[in-house]
């Protein structure tokens, strides 16, 4: 199905990509009630006992039309003009943190959430010469996952599906100073840290953290958005400031609660934009009728 769309609608205008992708959404949210049942009980956890049904089921039905442009993004990538999407569409700030932990040879590990849109965002990085190695989550058949990481990769980024191999491969490129993407708001293999998120314990793949304290590479936030008229912005701070007191497990942790944190505050601002489709807290969608 991928490659069809591929094939059929790459090459329309970002207008018509984005409209058809805003169809999509809403009809998978018409569709697909066992989905919209776990985003309705996700939005719920996030926005509050204080918010309206309403309001809560807007912003579960935008969290389904992101999902869709997900996809509207990812088919864009191969025939992006990228000098002309970072000059046009995206405003970078902070982007001298990468380039410092690049050229210093420290690398860095960036930690991010399923919000805006991050692996077309990236692309703004790559204009200005500067490539990531991202894990990504295992997809059934493999080609498909082949088919997406090809996708991607287009103007340099490296994408690997999450696993022993793609780590070690990650502390290498490390230690050449590379650029490691990781995203901390779904455990998509299960091996997650039960940690405390908006209040309630959720899976988080801390591995990250852990991959950043033992290679000493910087550890760096980056936040993005999007924004009206098909823009992004993204947001990269300064590298976190690490305490390390001999308690791998434990420094992580205090770390990871950190980052969450930070997260947390994010996804608060624009719940609609968090483009996740699984439950996150799954006892909040058992608790949940249908909505």
């Amino acid at each position: 199905m991928l490659r069809l769309a591929n094939l059929l609608l790459s090459r329309l205008p970002v207008r018509m990509l984005y409209a058809i992708a805003r169809a999509s959404g809403d009809s998978a949210y018409l569709v697909r009630p066992g989905t919209r049942k776990a985003v309705a009980a996700n939005m719920r956890h996030v926005m509050g006992p204080e918010a309206s049904e309403r309001e809560v089921r807007r912003a579960t039905r935008e969290v389904f039309r992101n999902a869709a442009r997900y996809y509207a993004d990812l088919l864009q990538i191969q025939r992006l003009d990228i000098q002309a999407f970072a000059q046009d569409r995206v405003d970078i700030e902070g982007i001298e943190h990468l380039a410092e932990a690049h050229r210093s040879g420290r690398g860095a590990v960036v930690v991010g959430a399923h919000f805006g849109n991050p692996e077309i965002s990236v692309q703004g990085v790559a204009a200005a010469g500067l490539t990531f190695f991202g894990f990504t989550e295992p997809l059934e058949p493999p080609a498909l996952s082949d088919f997406t990481h090809w996708l991607r990769s287009h103007h340099g980024h490296v994408y690997r599906t999450v696993g022993y191999r793609a780590i070690r491969e990650a502390m290498q490129r490390l230690k050449r100073g590379g650029l490691i993407a990781v995203l901390l708001d779904r455990d998509v293999t299960g091996t997650g840290t039960l940690m405390p998120f908006f209040g309630t314990e959720a899976k988080i793949p801390v591995g990250g953290i852990e991959l950043a304290l033992r290679t000493g590479a910087d550890l760096i936030l980056a936040k993005s958005w999007r924004l009206p008229g098909y823009r992004f912005l993204v947001q990269i701070e300064p590298p976190l400031k690490v305490v390390r007191t001999g308690d791998m497990d434990a420094d992580v942790r205090a770390i990871a609660e950190r980052v969450l944190a930070a997260l947390e505050e994010q996804i608060r601002s624009d719940p609609g934009q968090w483009a996740v489709l699984e439950s996150v807290w799954p006892q909040n969608e058992r608790e949940r009728p249908d909505s």
